[in-house]
């Protein structure tokens, strides 16, 4: 209790609840201390009543508090790490599985890289021959263009050569026919 003046006969101002923090502003030696409280108010308390830290009971039940609560993150933990040491089981398992598939997986490559350099020299190969290929199917487009060229000229050159031969002819006829006639007058 906070009294007017330090003596147990003397008027109370305030009874703080345990565990209030109280500023000591002077302490006598007849066991009374000179407080203030939260809302200034200042007066007397009993010494023995005032600790420098919260009373034992606060703390025995705050430290039970924290106790029930560490244990049950304890437990809490416990479980995780159960959880966790399947979990990386499980992990390894796949890890490992992984493994053996990386390693057929890079047997399968070297076949593929040893194999694709016969591709490669094949596919040079090709690009050779297609290249030539088209050399060759644009020479033979040219060249058949000339033929065509060529027999039609020479079409024409049977039929300007059968037309001579037949203007010939009737100029031949007719020279001859003409002869006779006059041989036949005379």
């Amino acid at each position: 209790m906070v009294r007017t003046k330090p003596g147990k006969r003397d008027r109370i101002i305030a009874m703080p609840e345990s565990g209030t923090q109280v500023e000591v502003l002077k302490k006598s030696k007849n066991g009374w201390s000179r407080v203030r409280l939260a809302n200034k108010k200042e007066g007397w308390m009993l010494t023995r009543y005032l600790t420098p830290g919260p009373p034992s009971k606060m703390v025995v039940a705050k430290l039970s508090t924290e106790y029930e609560v560490l244990k049950q993150r304890v437990t809490s933990l416990i479980e995780e790490n159960t959880l966790l040491k399947a979990e990386q089981n499980d992990l390894r398992e796949a890890l490992a599985e992984q493994t053996r598939g990386a390693g057929a997986l890079r047997k399968s490559y070297q076949e593929l890289e040893s194999s694709s350099s016969d591709v490669l020299s094949l596919k040079a190969s090709h690009k050779k021959a297609s290249e030539d290929l088209a050399k060759r199917t644009k020479r033979l487009a040219e060249l058949e263009e000339k033929i065509k060229g060529l027999e039609k000229n020479q079409n024409i050159r049977w039929f300007m050569g059968g037309a001579a031969v037949l203007l010939i002819g009737l100029l031949i006829g007719f020279m001859a026919r003409r002869s006779k006639r006059r041989s036949s007058l005379l």
